[in-house]
């Protein structure tokens, strides 16, 4: 193949608008106890469930994640996707709400703890469906690529035990970030 199919064949690849990926954040290593920054670990609260974490009514994490290199804040969405159940002892229908509040790191800039408006999803679990997927939409929250961001996961969920099985962020990105700067990097 000679360097023009591979300029088109790459052309037909990349739209130029990017393409929605979804990045698993496993909850180990990603998710802090609320009251002292680190891992979750036996006797915290919330406590580790057998298939996820367990959230009693108005307990809190912290969920850490950096945003990924290729998130364009002009113009892509940003959203976590969380995969949640309530306790088998609490089937019947309820309403489950989980909202957040932010801080940034930005290196060269100081800490932004500012709360933007809190998310919120409302989901009905039910004895017919009880496994609830919210996404939350974080997008226009001012993240650039590269911050690391913590946001406080508050479980609302009016006296029913709910369980965080799995988390993810979700967002539309280039195929692959660019950055003149770091070509010139001098890492030795």
């Amino acid at each position: 193949m000679n360097e023009a199919n591979i300029l088109k064949t790459i052309g037909d690849l990349v739209t130029g608008d990017g393409f929605l990926r979804e990045e698993v954040l496993p909850m180990h290593a990603h998710i802090r106890a609320s009251n002292d920054y680190l891992p979750l670990v036996t006797g915290d609260v919330p406590t580790w469930a057998a298939t996820g974490i367990s959230f009693a009514d108005t307990e809190t994490v912290f969920l850490d994640f950096d945003i990924p290199m290729d998130y364009d804040t002009a113009k892509d969405v940003c959203a976590l996707r969380l995969k949640v159940v309530p306790a088998a002892d609490a089937a019947d229908t309820t309403d489950i709400g989980i909202t957040t509040a932010q801080s940034i790191y930005r290196v060269g800039a100081a800490v932004d703890t500012t709360v933007s408006d809190a998310v919120a999803e409302t989901a009905t679990a039910s004895t017919g469906a009880l496994v609830r997927e919210p996404i939350l939409d974080i997008s226009g929250r001012g993240y650039e690529p590269g911050d690391h961001v913590r946001l406080t996961l508050d479980v609302n969920s009016e006296g029913t035990e709910l369980i965080l099985l799995s988390l993810g962020l979700v967002y539309a990105g280039d195929l692959a970030a660019y950055n003149d700067d770091d070509r010139t990097l001098d890492i030795g």
